[in-house]
This record gives structure tokens, sequence and C-alpha cells, in this order.
């Protein structure tokens, strides 16, 4: 599978998934839906996915700051940072994706690169496992290892 085809695809359908979130209002996009410690509401799951995006991309295979300190937050100070924002607007959630997706558009042939070196990223600071540049790349946008997602094929 095409990596840029697919990342051409997300970057559509985040539109639409935009769109549907803008239609509820705040309080039920803040309301907890998840039985969790983490994620809780809708808010978080989104900022999740860009935060996911930012870090993995942007920190860990490209190695510059997150996006985080561009739009004035500070970075997540541990795995948890990015839960329990119900309190931001939904706009502002998604400023910050939307600024993610286009640091990602910037540095697209980059992370392509860095994916085809074989070069092995730590899962995290406290754990031996690592993940090859090429998997992160293919985690972060949804699905494993370049194998195209059931309802793709």
């Amino acid at each position: 599978m095409d990596a840029s085809a697919f990342y051409a695809y997300l970057t559509r359908a985040r539109r639409d998934l935009w769109a549907e979130l803008r239609r509820p209002s705040d309080g039920d996009l803040s309301r907890p839906v998840v039985p969790a410690q983490g994620a809780r509401c809708l808010k978080d799951l989104a900022l999740h996915v860009a935060t996911a995006e930012d870090g993995w991309f942007r920190g860990d295979l490209l190695g510059r700051p997150l996006m985080f300190g561009r739009l004035g937050w500070p970075e997540p100070a541990s795995a948890d940072g990015d839960w329990h924002h119900e309190d931001k607007p939904l706009d502002t959630l998604l400023a910050y994706w939307e600024a993610v997706e286009a640091a990602t558009l910037t540095g697209w042939p980059e992370l392509l690169e860095v994916a085809a070196s074989g070069r092995r990223i730590p899962v995290g600071e406290s754990r031996p496992e690592t993940l090859s540049a090429d998997e992160v790349l293919w985690h972060v946008m949804g699905t494993r290892s370049g194998t195209p997602p059931r309802w793709s094929r």
C-alpha cells in the first residue's frame, strides 16, 4: 500500500469527521462516554489522534519539537497528557489537529525517508520494545505495517 496515498485519504476523511464533530453541542462532546481513567469524552479521543501523530511523527521520527509549543500549550508531562480536555473548546482542539496535519504534510518526504531507513523507535522510555520507523508510520495512520485496513480491501 502506498503511504502517501493513504495519508491523503486520511486528510480527506478527517474533513468529514471534523464536520460531524462540529454538529453536537459542546456539552455532548465533553460528556464522559468511556468509563476509564484515560480518554473519557469525544474531545479526548480527538485530541489523542492528533497528539499521537504529533508525538510519533514530529517527536520520535523527525526529532522536532511538538506542535503543542507553537500553540502555546505545554508538552504533555506523561502519556496521559492528552486526556481530560473536556474544558477546551472543540475549535481549539481541531486547530491543533490541523496544525499537526499541516506539519506532517510539510515533513512528509522526510518522514518517508526515515520510514525507509530501517531505524528502530523505542515504544516508551521504560519499555525495551522498539518499532521500525515504517511500523510507526503505519500505526499512526491506523493500520499495521502497510497492511490495508479490512474496509479498504
